[in-house]
């Protein structure tokens, strides 16, 4: 493996920076303390341009770990089809059942507003700043593991609900990065990942409160309701909303 060790190297080759502080903290201090005690691999829903996917297999290889990063993603952006509970308007009925908190709310529709004085869109389609995510495919993102010499990380192209079945070759888990957005594909990710998640196995929910997904909190709560988890707030960063994950327990 290329050791990258400067920041402009991570920004120039697209990679998370995981040496300084970030939003993965809570999700990389969890592989460096469970790695040789936790049974399984690591699997990630959602690559777009292999940001973290890189970033978790050079760390991987940095402490000595022979684990695995599978990467999920269909490398053609969105899906054509959404679901109402992606809809943005889903947020003021979150607000208003007490699911997400006054300020959350407030950033959520200066959010919408902003982007439709500047771009006059105001959908979950194209709310991000990445668009529809359409901006990558598998190649560049192979280009970029075999650049940085690494061999731990599996790709795996196509919808989910196709690719996330008994065929693959994963059958323990130890780490779930769950970057897909849409309600369909929290789902078809928890339906996978779940059963083969360890037991004290972490999933991290990037959108489980984020300004443009709701679906993904909807669809994380209708899940984990009735499963034996524990969620958890990691320590948030100056500027950045909120970011969670879960914990699957033993059952009692």
């Amino acid at each position: 493996m290329i050791e990258i060790k400067e920041d402009w190297e991570f920004n120039v080759l697209g990679i998370y920076n995981f040496k300084k502080p970030g939003r993965f903290d809570a999700l990389f201090k969890f592989i460096k303390d469970n790695h040789d005690k936790l049974p399984g691999d690591i699997v990630e829903s959602g690559v777009f341009r292999g940001n973290s996917l890189i970033a978790i297999g050079m760390f991987l290889k940095q402490i000595g770990s022979d684990k695995k990063v599978f990467g999920f993603d269909s490398f053609s952006g969105f899906p054509a089809i959404f679901q109402p509970q992606d809809e943005l308007s889903q947020f003021e009925r979150m607000s208003k059942e007490n699911l997400i908190d006054n300020n959350h709310i407030n950033a959520v529709r200066k959010n919408v507003e902003w982007k439709k004085s500047l771009t006059k869109e105001e959908s979950s389609k194209d709310i991000s700043t990445s668009g529809s995510f359409s901006n990558t495919n598998i190649e560049l993102v192979e280009r970029k593991i075999k650049l940085v010499g690494l061999d731990n990380i599996v790709l795996v192209k196509g919808p989910f609900s196709e690719t996330m079945n008994s065929k693959t070759e994963i059958e323990s888990i130890m780490a779930v990065v769950m970057d897909s957005d849409l309600y369909q594909s929290y789902l078809d990710t928890f339906k996978f990942v779940w059963p083969r998640l360890a037991y004290g196995g972490m999933v991290y929910l990037d959108e489980y409160y984020s300004l443009k997904f709701p679906g993904a909190k909807i669809a994380s709560d209708e899940f984990l309701r009735d499963k034996n988890a524990r969620l958890e707030m990691m320590t948030q960063q100056t500027g950045e909303f909120q970011r969670w994950y879960a914990i699957k327990e033993i059952e009692r």
